[in-house]
């Protein structure tokens, strides 16, 4: 497991980061509206900004850093994988913010989960590097946005010699908690040895992570197809849904069927829920 570093002292260039910070966060407040948390006010004027980490990027050092420095910046939510170890890489990052700037606002912490394995937020590239033949030229290496890929030459027996450059195999693969699922790998390989896994979150494991009071959101990616697999996860989730202030469902745009959709969901939704509501327009 990847251990964050622990954070620099606080340098002289950071006073500039938090006079920023304070008058963001000062400013965000004087315009809230009514008696609704910040962040449903800023849903209500338009200005909600959510940090999306990935539904499936679970590299803990990097989800901490990004989560300290946008807390700086004064987004509303930080949206992360159901992982419990991602899920406390957030919270560090939001308390380093704070102890930077104490003022700062505290952003909602959204896991997210789905109801079926077809939804391309949850994958992951993987293939076996003996597969790897040693004069590829290593697209998926160069194309992957998140340096999740990583192919090095191994030598079996002797050394490599410039008159002998095949000799070996390759090591390594794709590093698992880097990879979203983008899918830029797929096509880009010239032996088609790499393949999407699907999966779907532990509906168990997401019950226990709403359990926790640093959990404030759920964000619920379903297909479209039919309803038969979220009514399934609710019903898991049902127990503990009430810890959490808002429920996202993110849904893709099905024509005139749509709203139809979003209002069978809802009528599962609302026998057990009492915090907000968010409906999301996703491509899948």
């Amino acid at each position: 497991m990847v251990v964050p570093v622990p954070p620099p002292p606080l340098l002289a260039s950071h006073v500039a980061v938090r006079a920023a910070a304070s008058a963001i966060s000062h400013g965000r407040r004087v315009l809230l509206n009514g008696d609704h948390p910040p962040q449903v006010a800023a849903l209500g004027r338009g200005d909600w900004v959510k940090l999306i980490c990935g539904a499936s990027f679970e590299d803990a050092a990097d989800v901490r850093n990004l989560s300290l420095v946008y807390t700086l910046a004064g987004v509303d939510c930080i949206d992360c994988a159901a992982d419990a170890s991602v899920v406390g890489a957030v919270n560090e990052g939001i308390e380093v913010a704070a102890s930077i700037v104490p003022t700062v606002q505290r952003p909602w912490l959204m896991i997210s989960v789905n109801d079926d394995c077809r939804d391309l937020h949850f994958r992951k590239a993987e293939f076996d590097p003996d597969d790897c033949p040693l004069d590829c030229s290593k697209p998926c290496e160069k194309v992957c946005p998140a340096d999740a890929i990583s192919l090095k030459h191994s030598m079996v027996d002797g050394e490599r010699t410039l008159s002998d450059p095949l000799r070996g195999k390759y090591e390594g693969g794709v590093i698992t908690e880097r990879c979203y699922g983008c899918g830029r790998c797929l096509p880009v390989c010239p032996y088609d040895r790499i393949r999407a896994v699907s999966y779907v979150r532990d509906p168990t494991m997401t019950a226990e992570l709403l359990k926790r009071d640093d959990v404030d959101a759920i964000e619920i990616h379903t297909t479209g197809k039919g309803t038969d697999m979220f009514n399934t996860l609710w019903d898991n989730l049902s127990g503990s849904i009430n810890n959490v202030k808002l429920v996202a469902v993110s849904l893709p745009d099905i024509g005139e069927s749509t709203v139809d959709l979003m209002n069978t969901i809802y009528t599962i939704m609302e026998p057990h829920f009492k915090g907000y509501n968010l409906w999301q327009m996703a491509d899948l």
